[in-house]
């Protein structure tokens, strides 16, 4: 297993220092928000990221890991009209061709305020919007990876870990995989047993905190690491902070997180 970290944890005037935090603690992923490098319509800048993504390996030896926030700033709901639905799958479309030039393959689809489910609306055409998304991922050589988000985000749908998983074994689908979300596992209490059949399933890995608070110890972290590493995980876990003032608790998480998954 490979270590990244998010760059959502600290502002852009910090990434040298970063960089070479990470370089020093043997992280070889960066995951990236595409609004962090490019507020404004960011899967308009396909040449742009492949230069930044080419400068990062040249200089750093780092892989653009993951891509997070990837519907940030849309209002659709995957529960809405046809129309609705499309425009996303455009949108996640051009995020597919963005995350090529970055040789990004991972495309985590957290969405928790696009996906509230109406009372009573039909789990089908949600379902086929998935599946058509996932082929077009695999036609990328990419995985959009499904992440439960418990309610406290205020959602009602796929809240727990469990519940991404059954979705994903459901579709049966080679680009659509598992984010596997370790703040959603500490605020739901859900333990590695109950992991049990979703290895294949993980494509990436978030070690976080419930909202995204700086990263703590836990037990879980050492009983997920060696499962991870008995079923021959070989995908990204990633460090997911909320952006830090001080970068020392970011640094410190880096550290532990290199000890536990290193």
């Amino acid at each position: 297993m490979k270590l990244s970290v998010s760059n959502i944890a600290w502002e852009s005037g910090q990434d040298e220092r970063i960089y070479q935090e990470m370089k020093r603690y043997g992280f070889m992923g960066l995951e990236i928000a595409p609004t962090r490098w490019f507020p404004e319509a960011p899967y308009e800048h396909v040449r742009e990221v492949r230069e930044h993504s080419l400068r990062l390996r040249e200089r750093y030896g780092f892989r653009i890991s993951s891509m997070q926030s990837i519907w940030f700033g849309r209002t659709e709901s995957i529960w809405g009209a046809d129309e609705e639905r499309n425009r996303l799958k455009e949108y996640t479309r051009l995020a597919l061709d963005f995350a090529a030039a970055a040789e990004c393959g991972n495309l985590v689809l957290g969405w928790p305020r696009n996906r509230n489910r109406p009372e009573g609306a039909e789990e089908a055409d949600v379902l086929a919007f998935f599946q058509e998304l996932g082929f077009a991922a695999e036609a990328h050589g990419a995985v959009i990876a499904l992440e439960a988000n418990p309610p406290i985000y205020h959602t009602n749908y796929i809240n727990h870990t469990a519940e991404a998983i059954n979705l994903i074994r459901c579709m049966d689908c080679p680009g659509i995989g598992l984010n596997l979300d370790v703040g959603t596992m500490i605020e739901n209490g859900e333990t590695v047993e109950k992991l049990e059949g979703a290895w294949p399933y993980i494509s990436h890995v978030h070690v976080s905190e419930p909202f995204l608070k700086p990263v703590e110890k836990h037990a879980l972290h050492g009983e997920l690491a060696a499962a991870l590493r008995e079923n021959a995980y070989k995908g990204y876990v990633s460090i997911e902070m909320g952006k830090q003032e001080d970068m020392s608790a970011l640094i410190e998480a880096m550290a532990y997180v290199a000890e536990v998954f290193g």
